[in-house]
């Protein structure tokens, strides 16, 4: 599978993830920027940023946030396709179908 394809795909997985009957996630369609998922709480209108990374089957390497994404309290989420799981701060979860 091609790079920008894995990415494409755990950006649509990371999206499955996160949604929920209490929750909305809306999708940068530019594919570009520090923010790939926004996911808003509808009781409470708490918002939460994410941005999706690829992780490597052999070992979990950890990329750094930049200034910007630090500011704005963006969280990474990391998904292997292989594995079939995501890591979200630290928790590592199976991906639901």
């Amino acid at each position: 599978m091609q790079f920008y394809n894995r990415g494409v795909k755990a950006h649509l997985l990371a999206a499955q993830h996160l949604i929920d009957d209490d929750h909305f996630v809306f999708t940068n369609f530019c594919g570009v920027g520090p923010i790939d998922l926004v996911r808003l709480n509808i009781q409470s209108g708490k918002t939460e940023l994410f941005d999706v990374k690829t992780d490597n089957d052999a070992h979990h390497r950890k990329r750094e946030r930049t200034e910007l994404q630090i500011k704005l309290g963006v969280k990474l989420i990391y998904v292997n396709l292989h594995k079939r799981t995501i890591r979200v701060e630290g928790r590592v979860e199976e991906l639901r179908t």
